[in-house]
């Protein structure tokens, strides 16, 4: 097919329902929390559960009353608008109520994964230039170790959970107070603090596996915008019970998993527990969840544990299911659909980018395509010279244009201008559209390399070796051999009662060969697991060693 005019790519790729949408009208001034939560206080959904955290009910009004609680209790400690507070802690109630709490006072939550190593604490720490820290107790030995490590900035430590207060503020020389008597505050009540809606109003972490993670800074739109958005995509209701797998350091989990139903009166269902398939399938039924948005790998480990199970459960309630972060096997949408009745719908997004910027949904779905632009997002791919590619199935970074767009990488000035270029942001993956419109994932720009002056992308690789029947999960980077050239190198997770032979290994290479025999890995190493970073992407940067 020749390359598209303009207009014939739009019409291509652009649904008729995109073109149509408009985003909501944005208010000067903005109350985010009112945006997402206190809008329903005095409706009938006041008293219907919020959200779940760890079995407890805990309904709109209550939840609104306790982030009111913890708006007064962080300006009794001195928080401020515009003060950054540092969140290192996970899912809980108390972590739920820190987001709107900080939300409500004008002070800028900055989230990052508690599975963070002590050292990438003190950097957050350092680079946020944070006066408060909310974490978990079960992370206080990471803070302990820094001691007199602590930059001046950092004023106020609280902490969730028992610990030796005592003991914590004089090993690091800071106020040191219990989040019990910020969320127990009897002060009377504070009317919001009101953001402009192009403030700084919330900052993720990028996962850092190419480098240095980055502070993305987002705006109060965002709260304005993403749930309408997302909310007629995916067609969230008041009916709905929510379960994002994906801690509430992420995006992919605090926007589709938290904020996007609660703004549409829905229930969220949170757990501290990681998402083993055990946990992911207990909160499934026990909650009869009606929209699950996870990741591959927990899809993956959940089908494991089923295919093992004789009178395998049923999830009747269960109506939508959406992935993202990774590329999933064809096969595992064949399996899924089989298994629970529904498609699994694949999904494209970033933390830059909040949330999804292409997606699959009820009303326009491919089985295995990343699917079509989220209403309000504009996607063009670009050649290695910068040009615009209109030509279906010619891979191109993806470029996108939308209001949701991070404002800019916090004390990253040269990153900032290499992403975020005049309206559009740059996102390194590599992608295609086909003959109807439908986007697909091609690869990770950071992790193709050349084997033989020929470029390899990993997942074509990968897809070739999930193919086998003994193969649950791999992974390939390109390594150096004795000879100073590249060559692929595969790690392989194998499916239970399969052993990594030498005869498996030959086969595994036979399924590779067909793809050009540059692509063949010149070594497969059998792991346990792949490594993940903390946002549950493969880690390929530890791969390489």
């Amino acid at each position: 097919m020749a390359e598209l005019t303009v207009e014939a790519y739009r019409n291509l790729v652009y649904s008729k329902a995109w073109q149509a949408y408009r985003d909501p009208e944005i208010p000067e001034w903005i109350d985010p929390v009112w945006q997402i939560l206190e809008r329903h206080l005095g409706t009938a959904v006041e008293s219907k559960p919020a959200i779940i955290a760890d079995g407890e009910r805990v309904s709109y009004g209550a939840l609104a009353r306790l982030a009111q609680r913890v708006h007064t209790g962080l300006t009794g400690i001195g928080v401020e608008p515009e003060h950054r507070i540092l969140m290192f802690a996970t899912d809980s109630l108390d972590y739920v109520a820190m987001w709107f709490g900080a939300l409500r006072s004008g002070a800028i939550p900055a989230v990052v994964s508690d599975l963070y190593k002590t050292s990438d604490l003190l950097y957050f720490i350092t680079d946020t230039a944070c006066r408060f820290l909310y974490i978990d107790a079960e992370q206080v030995p990471k803070l302990a170790e820094l001691g007199g490590q602590l930059p001046a900035s950092l004023r106020t430590i609280i902490v969730r959970g028992p610990t030796d207060l005592g003991a914590l503020a004089e090993r690091t020389h800071r106020n040191v107070v219990p989040f019990t008597g910020i969320s127990g505050s009897t002060a009377p009540d504070l009317p919001p603090h009101l953001r402009h809606s192009n403030d700084i109003t919330y900052m993720f972490y990028s996962g850092g596996t190419t480098g240095t993670a980055k502070g993305i800074t987002h705006l109060a739109y965002d709260f304005v915008v993403v749930p309408a958005r997302h909310g007629k995509l995916w067609q969230y209701t008041a009916d709905d019970v929510v379960y994002a797998t994906s801690k509430k350091y992420f995006t992919h989990g605090v926007w589709p998993g938290l904020f996007i139903p609660l703004a549409h009166g829905a229930t969220a269902v949170i757990t501290r527990d990681p998402p083993r398939p055990d946990v992911v399938l207990e909160q499934l039924a026990r909650h009869k969840v009606t929209k699950w948005v996870t990741v591959p790998t927990v899809v993956k480990n959940v089908l494991e544990t089923l295919r093992g199970m004789k009178d395998p459960p049923r999830f009747p309630a269960l109506s939508f299911a959406v992935s993202a972060s990774e590329k999933i096997p064809p096969q595992v949408f064949a399996e899924f659909h089989e298994r629970f009745g529904i498609e699994m719908h694949d999904s494209i997004g970033s933390s830059e980018i909040a949330y999804e910027w292409i997606a699959n949904g009820p009303a326009d779905f491919r089985r295995g395509s990343l699917g079509r632009p989220v209403f309000g997002c504009e996607v063009k791919l670009i050649d290695d010279e910068g040009r615009e590619i209109r030509t279906p199935n010619v891979a191109g970074e993806c470029c996108i244009k939308s209001r949701t767009s991070c404002f800019f990488y916090w004390r990253k000035y040269d990153k900032s201008r290499e992403t975020f270029v005049g309206d559009w942001a740059r996102t390194g993956d590599s992608l295609t559209f086909d003959e109807d419109g439908y986007f697909w994932f091609s690869s990770r720009n950071n992790d193709v390399f050349k084997v033989s002056g020929l470029w390899v992308s990993p997942t074509d690789i990968e897809s070739a070796l999930n193919d086998h029947a003994a193969v649950l999960e791999s992974a390939v980077v390109g390594i150096t051999d004795k000879e100073g050239l590249t060559k692929p190198k595969a790690f392989v997770v194998l499916r239970q009662g399969n052993a990594g032979t030498p005869a498996l290994i030959d086969a595994l290479k036979a399924q590779v060969r067909p793809l050009g025999g540059y692509k063949v890995p010149a070594e497969i190493e059998f792991l346990a697991e792949l490594p993940r970073t903390t946002l549950m992407k493969i880690d390929r940067k530890a791969l390489r060693g």
